[in-house]
Parts: C-alpha cells; structure tokens; sequence
C-alpha cells in the first residue's frame, strides 16, 4: 500500500540527498507516510514528539515548534444536502454512502490515513472514491458530480461555497499540524536556526490560516500576505 504524499516523499528523499535544508510539511502526512505509524491516534503534542524522535534518530533531521494550525482532513457536503439528510457528523454517512460518490486528493483512496483507514474505522464505503488534484475536488463538489469531498480543514472556499463540515466522530483523522523540517547540516552549520523559526510556534491559529487562505484564493500576493502577518505578530 502506498501511504505516502507523492510532495512530501519527494521533499524528504531531496533532504536526504542534501538537495535542500529546510522545507514545510505536516505532522500527519509524515507520521503515516515516512515513519509508516499505525498505531493508535495522538494528540498534537504527542504526534509532534513522535515525528520530531523519529527524524532525529532515524534520518538526523529535526522539527521546529508547530505553528498553530492542524490542517487536517475534513468531510464536507454542501449545505443544502446537509439540511435534507440531516448530516451532521461522519457516521451519518453510512445510510448514503454506498450510492455516493467521494472526491479525494491524489492518493486519497490508498493511504493508510486517508480513505483505507477511514473507511475501516467508520465501516463505511463509498460507491467510488474519486482522485484528483486538490482544487477540483471543490469545483466538482460545487457542480453536483461529487456528493462529499474531503477537504483541507483550513481551506476558505469550504465556508465560500456554502459547504458543511462534518465532525469526525470517531475521530480518525491523525493532526496535520503544519511544521518545518530541518536538516543536520543547516543545524549545525547556523544552530541560531531553530531558535529563530520557533519563534513561529504557536502563532498561527486555524482562523488565521482560514482568512490568510481567503486572501490568497482571491489573488492577493503571498509574500504581503506573510508579511502582514509577521507584523501584525510583532516578528517583523
């Protein structure tokens, strides 16, 4: 079975050929695609420490502090068929979803934290899971050719186009607290390093990210975008 994001393998494999120093990721994607965990869910800190011993001790590489923010997967439908079948959480699914259709990212429908694992916990299947790159899975749920997606929890266009998220109520899904990784050659040649990009932690909430995401959607340029949010935390 392959559990891996094909974006963060490929970062991760570059860190290893000492391609790159430094580069973004998410607890979870990493939890369950390079340290293949299959255990038990975890709190954020606990996912955090987990992923954060295992870099270190199997690959020298470190994490910096999360930022705040746990941009984990989501099941959402649109607002009116929440209202007509009376969804509110996951589970409600079961009595739909055999005739339904579900839209996931790329590898959705293979990776242990994603639908395989979903499906199993929930005893729930879909009438086909369907894969494709991220932005048309909210352009396909929004045209009806879709009947739930899986979202990113973070994601603007889900309150923008009128969608429902439901509770994972056996709460599933793993924390994708977004974090960096950092390799043995950037700690030890610049140690001031970590200190500096921890001063990230913490800082970043989901309403944030929701409002930073909204402005880049409507073409706002990313760099004045982080900008204005370094400011506004006094780390600029």
């Amino acid at each position: 079975m392959n559990t891996e994001f094909t974006g963060s393998s490929v970062l991760h494999q570059a860190m290893l050929e000492n391609e790159i120093d430094i580069y973004p990721t998410w607890t979870g994607t990493q939890l369950t695609g390079i340290l293949r965990y299959e255990g038990e869910k975890m709190s954020q800190e606990e996912t955090h420490n987990y992923v954060k011993q295992g870099f270190e001790e199997q690959f020298n590489m470190t994490w910096s502090e999360p930022f705040g923010f746990n941009n984990t997967y989501a099941f959402v439908v649109k607002d009116e068929i929440a209202q007509e079948y009376k969804l509110e959480k996951a589970s409600d699914l079961a009595e739909y979803a055999s005739d339904w259709l579900l839209a996931g990212d790329e590898n959705f429908d293979s990776r242990a934290d994603a639908y395989p694992g979903w499906s199993k916990a929930y005893g729930i299947e879909f009438a086909e899971v369907l894969n494709m790159q991220y932005g048309l899975i909210y352009r396909s749920i929004d045209a009806g050719e879709v009947d739930v997606a899986a979202a990113y929890s973070t994601d603007s266009r889900i309150e923008e186009l009128g969608l429902t998220i439901l509770e994972d109520d056996k709460e599933f899904f793993p924390d994708y607290s977004g974090a960096y990784v950092i390799s043995q050659g950037l700690q030890e040649n610049y140690p001031e390093v970590i200190d500096i990009l921890n001063k990230l932690g913490g800082t970043i909430n989901n309403e944030q990210m929701v409002e930073m995401n909204f402005r880049y959607d409507n073409g706002e340029d990313p760099d004045v975008i982080a900008k204005d949010f370094l400011n506004e935390a006094g780390l600029l």
